[in-house]
């Protein structure tokens, strides 16, 4: 299956396609993070929490552009994700990470998959009903997405987490992480031993923190972040069909692709339009929305290419 490059939003005049590697593609993970901890970045605090109202602002997208955009969602989730790890015991029963937060090094391998784990939680969002583009571009302009108090936000990682560990069979892998521990995991002063560890994993030198943490002291960013950051020129290339190409494209789409597209720009959940089109689970909308998305970002290519040629010697 050809990898996902992007979301899809279906609007009644246009397609738009968002990126993965661009910041906007966050923006979601954003909005459900509670004020206590975008408190610890304060301009944050600024961005309308409507996507409209964002995008319209030339200063508000150059803060979502930014480096600290970024280090503010993935290390506020890597943070709640690392919370609901968990690793075995004797007995075999299992725990949660034991021990004072702070004892374990930044570049502890869980501490890694805490950021791995990070586009899992994207994709899950985006796939849920009443979590996706689709619906915060269809909102209305003057409607703003209400914060998620701490403990909802707790729970919500929490069940992503979950899901994720067991739907991607992560648990062997964090077992074996945890039963393999050795001295670099542990947080220790040697200069020698982090410059090593740091180009092993490219990873930060900062102490693990709780969301506890961070909620009463404030984030302490002083390293790099996992991810290689997105290229700046690549931010907000959103791919736009306007409605003449819109129609080229829908025709080249099954009768039931283009009913889902039709009723999915009328605002329909993926559970209703699967009761419209005849599938008997959500999860089958939603698959057919990838499958098209992947089309429209093949037509889309082949677009610009035949303009390239048409206007480029």
């Amino acid at each position: 299956m050809k990898e996902q490059r992007g979301y899809i939003v279906i609007l009644p005049e246009q397609i738009i396609e968002i990126p993965l590697s661009s910041n906007l593609s966050w923006l979601r993970m954003f909005y459900a993070l509670p004020r206590e901890l975008v408190e610890k970045r304060p301009e944050y605090l600024e961005l309308p929490r409507n996507i409209r109202r964002l995008l319209d602002s030339e200063k508000y997208r150059s803060m979502l552009k930014s480096d600290s955009f970024l280090e503010l969602v993935w290390d506020c989730y890597a943070w709640a994700a690392w919370q609901f790890f968990q690793v075995p015991k004797k007995g075999g029963k299992y725990q949660d990470i034991p021990g004072d937060w702070q004892k374990y090094s930044g570049d502890f391998p869980l501490w890694r998959m805490a950021y791995l784990i990070l586009p899992h939680f994207r994709n899950r969002i985006e796939a849920s009903d009443g979590g996706s583009f689709q619906e915060l571009f269809t909102e209305p302009t003057a409607h703003d997405i209400d914060w998620l108090t701490y403990e909802q936000f707790s729970v919500f990682v929490e069940d992503l987490t979950k899901i994720t560990v067991e739907e991607e069979n992560w648990q062997p892998l964090i077992d074996e992480i945890w039963k393999s521990r050795q001295p670099e995991d542990y947080a220790g002063k040697s200069v020698q031993k982090r410059d090593f560890m740091r180009s092993w994993m490219h990873s930060r030198t900062i102490p693990a923190l709780s969301l506890e943490e961070i909620r009463a002291h404030g984030l302490s960013i002083n390293g790099d972040a996992l991810y290689d950051i997105a290229d700046p020129s690549a931010e907000f290339e959103t791919r736009v069909l306007e409605k003449a190409k819109m129609d080229d494209f829908k025709s080249r789409l099954s009768e039931t692709d283009q009913r889902i597209l039709e009723l999915r720009a009328a605002g329909y959940s993926q559970k209703e339009i699967a009761e419209r089109v005849g599938f008997k689970v959500p999860s089958a909308v939603s698959k057919r929305i990838r499958q098209v998305a992947n089309r429209f970002d093949d037509f889309v290519s082949k677009e610009y290419g035949e303009f390239i040629d048409k206007h480029i010697e």
